[in-house]
């Protein structure tokens, strides 16, 4: 039983450490190449930039046909103790960016599934892998930031559009406040007007009769 639980172990534990890592070929420089590779969350300009930075501390990284990413002296001493052969390059499937590497140890030696290097080598390409999930999530975070500063720009121009608006409006409420009260003026002018045009014309009349009666007087003394 014992044994069986510590097999069970090892092959979770195996599955874990190679979860990430298969083992296949690939062709780079226009040639087949065996290795092994991994799917990467990232675009493919990030894992280019990030790939050749890491490459850098195992020797000098050159750029190859078909944009391959070689170092041809590369010293990995988590792989081997000896110099290496390193080819790799990048493609983007399906939303993700995938990674082949091509490492010789010799010639026409490859480390893939079944190489005595190759848990050490899934390992140090699984380290690239943490190394730009952790630049990704800087990436991430720092989009959400920016979204939320944005975000906040344009709240705080909508709020200064608003309070433009507003005075514009109380600037129209206190014209059509003084329009109300002018017209209201013009309409009690307008009013004692009619009054004393209604006197005018009484009087008038009146004064009318009296002129005519004045008038027909005359005209009778002259009879």
């Amino acid at each position: 039983m014992k044994r069986f639980i510590l097999a069970s172990v090892l092959i979770f534990s195996s599955i874990s450490l190679f979860g990430q890592v298969f083992t296949g070929m690939d062709e780079i420089e226009k040639a087949k190449k065996e290795g092994f590779y991994t799917y990467i969350n990232s675009e493919e300009k990030y894992v280019i930039e990030s790939w050749k930075n890491y490459l850098k501390k195992f020797g000098k990284v050159e750029a190859g046909r078909g944009g391959a990413i070689n170092v041809y002296q590369a010293k990995i001493s988590d792989i081997s103790k000896d110099g290496l052969t390193l080819l790799s390059k990048t493609s983007e499937e399906k939303n993700k960016t995938k990674l082949f590497v091509s490492i010789a140890t010799g010639p026409d030696t490859y480390i893939q599934n079944g190489h005595e290097n190759y848990r050490d080598a899934s390992n140090w390409l699984e380290e690239f892998v943490k190394i730009i999930n952790l630049e990704e999530d800087v990436r991430t975070q720092e989009k959400a930031l920016n979204d939320l500063i944005s975000t906040k720009t344009k709240q705080q121009k909508a709020a200064e559009r608003m309070i433009r608006e507003l005075d514009s409006n109380k600037r129209q409420t206190e014209l059509l406040t003084k329009r109300l009260e002018e017209t209201k003026v013009e309409k009690e002018k307008i009013l004692a007007n009619q009054e004393q045009n209604k006197l005018d014309q009484k009087a008038n009349e009146e004064a009318i009769i009296q002129q005519m009666q004045k008038f027909e007087a005359a005209k009778k003394k002259v009879n």
